[in-house]
């Protein structure tokens, strides 16, 4: 399997200035990232949808446990392991200083011996895990602030869980989300726009304390993901 962790002189959005016109966030960081080597296929620019909502975890996930885990770090990437129980799900915060939250509901969880992976299978039935599962989320900013994640190991989510799987990225340096969304990035490193055929992959923004946006979507499989803005 390849690994997106890192190529040494490839930034994430110098691929996307090149496809799009701009990118709708400054050029600041709390890091100097280097990322990986991805290149974007399938996508149409698209806005997001916008909700005045507050992001309140406690209200929306008032039965999931919070675990923020401990931190490594390998150059500029935090590395964080965390086990989910797949009946009990569990609500984590992962990122370095980023506030960053993967909300996982009870019994979502596909079975990762016993159900195949890929595109084809997304909205597929599966048997789900019985055992707990234990997980490491890879994290970090480019240059240009943009958060990037990848979990580990790559399973899929029941389509037909009561409450799909989220994934909340904070991005403070966003400042304009008429075209955002969320891409996955697979194991060749190509970065897909699911919401274009699957509108249940929607992304949506809403205001971030302090400034900037949330920027989520639900996911059907643990893969790479990063924010793209025009």
């Amino acid at each position: 399997m390849t690994t997106r962790f890192r190529t040494p002189s490839i930034r994430a959005l110098s691929l996307i200035g090149a496809l799009t016109a701009a990118v709708a966030f400054t050029a600041c960081s709390d890091t100097s990232a280097t990322a990986p080597d991805r290149t974007l296929d399938q996508l149409r620019m698209s806005p997001a949808t916008h909700t005045n909502a507050s992001i309140d975890f406690r209200t929306l996930y008032p039965k999931l446990s919070k675990q923020v885990p401990s931190r490594t770090m390998k150059g500029d990437t935090t590395i964080q392991k965390f086990t989910v129980n797949p009946p009990d799900g569990k609500l984590i915060e992962f990122g370095k200083n980023s506030g960053n939250v993967i909300a996982i509901p009870p019994n979502t969880l596909c079975s990762p011996t016993a159900n195949s992976y890929g595109p084809t299978e997304w909205q597929n039935p599966c048997i789900l895990a019985k055992s707990s599962i234990s997980f490491e989320v890879r994290s970090w900013k480019d240059a240009m602030g943009v958060p990037h994640a990848d979990f580990l190991p790559k399973i899929r989510f029941s389509p037909t869980a009561a409450a799909p799987v989220v994934l909340y990225f904070q991005a403070p340096m966003l400042n304009d989300f008429t075209s955002v969304y969320i891409p996955y990035c697979n194991a060749l490193n190509i970065c897909v726009n699911e919401g274009r055929t699957d509108a249940a992959l929607e992304t949506y923004v809403a205001p971030l304390n302090g400034g900037g946006y949330w920027v989520y979507r639900t996911l059907r499989h643990f893969s790479g993901y990063t924010v793209v803005a025009d």
